[in-house]
């Protein structure tokens, strides 16, 4: 029977306290190791506010197929350490060069900018190790989790969103040029999401597929509603405000949510849960 509500809500906020939890326990401080302080960065990175979209929404996808969830929470925080590395790299003065993120100084500022590198390195390789040495998951479906991770935080995917952000910088970009980027830099570690409680929970081949599509629109909005909320912070940047009013930009990430939303009902399974987190990734304030 399908949850209602109440009880998805419920359950997020359960799952929210899984999933800090295990990301506490992941990794442990190293007093008197000689690197210590590349845990300790790990740490500060990893536990520096953000709101655990990603993995909440494996464990949504997961629980749709009736998996037990203890078999998803390390695919989920091996996502959510593979999010953070990104952004780790993302703020280095090489990138970004942001001096916060999240109200709080970024990892470079703490630890120095050859740390942060090294810091973002053992977020993303941590990750894998924890997908190949998950003892509740079969040999199959680790292989099918660290292909889909490989894939979709790689060249054709975030990576590849990443170098196009890179090479626009300063520059004046299309409306193709400014999608395949949001696609494959936001939308990709989504539909990562969507497809690893898919591989976890064994979902049909039609439903994977779906729940890849479903991914990408959910990214899509989801990057167009940030540049809504960022509007007037970053004017040097082309964004879906380059092209549209605010207004417009609303319209076309409802747009991207109702499509989400009738392939979310197309599932062979109800998905209570998954639905509410589509709904809380469009329509936020921050």
């Amino acid at each position: 029977m399908a949850l209602t509500t109440s009880e998805s809500e419920s359950l997020l906020l359960q799952n929210i306290e899984w999933i800090e939890k295990t990301l506490e326990s992941l990794i442990s401080p190293r007093e008197g190791a000689l690197h210590a302080s590349l845990f300790d960065a790990g740490r500060y990175a990893l536990h520096s506010g953000g709101k655990r979209l990603r993995p909440l929404l494996v464990l949504a996808t997961a629980e749709a197929y009736q998996a037990p969830l203890e078999r998803a929470i390390v695919p989920a925080c091996a996502l959510e350490l593979i999010h953070t590395y990104s952004l780790v790299h993302d703020d280095l003065p090489c990138m970004d060069d942001d001096d916060e993120r999240r109200g709080k100084p970024t990892v470079h500022k703490i630890y120095g900018e050859g740390h942060a590198v090294l810091t973002g390195d053992f977020l993303l390789t941590y990750a894998f190790q924890l997908l190949s040495e998950d003892k509740h998951l079969s040999a199959d479906q680790k292989l099918q989790l660290i292909r889909c991770l490989a894939f979709n935080a790689g060249a054709d995917g975030m990576i590849g969103g990443q170098v196009v952000d890179l090479l626009s910088e300063n520059k004046k970009i299309d409306w193709e040029t400014l999608k395949f980027m949001d696609l494959y830099k936001t939308a990709a570690l989504i539909s990562t999401a969507l497809e690893f409680g898919a591989i976890i929970g064994g979902a049909p081949p039609d439903d994977y597929l779906l729940l890849n599509e479903i991914g990408k629109n959910l990214g899509l909005a989801f990057q167009i509603i940030d540049d809504i909320l960022d509007a007037g912070k970053e004017e040097e940047k082309t964004t879906v405000l380059s092209f549209l009013t605010i207004e417009e930009a609303e319209e076309l990430a409802l747009s991207l949510y109702k499509t989400a939303c009738d392939k979310l009902k197309a599932l062979s399974v109800p998905t209570p849960t998954l639905s509410l987190l589509a709904q809380k990734l469009v329509f936020r304030s921050n």
